[in-house]
């Protein structure tokens, strides 16, 4: 995976038109999981976690 193409939970927020809290929940139900996390424990989102987003 290209780690260019990789958002925060707060740059896909942003991108998507949406709330960090309303992927914070998409999360958690199961609905939208990051594609992996960071060294730190932060969601990051691939450019698939955006079109999947995008369909939700």
């Amino acid at each position: 995976m290209n780690e260019d193409c990789l958002f925060t939970v707060g740059e896909l927020a942003k991108k998507c038109g949406v709330t960090v809290r309303t992927l914070q929940y998409y999360d958690q139900c199961g609905l939208l999981s990051p594609s992996r996390y960071s060294e730190g424990g932060r969601r990051l989102y691939s450019i698939d976690d955006v079109l999947r987003l995008q369909q939700i």
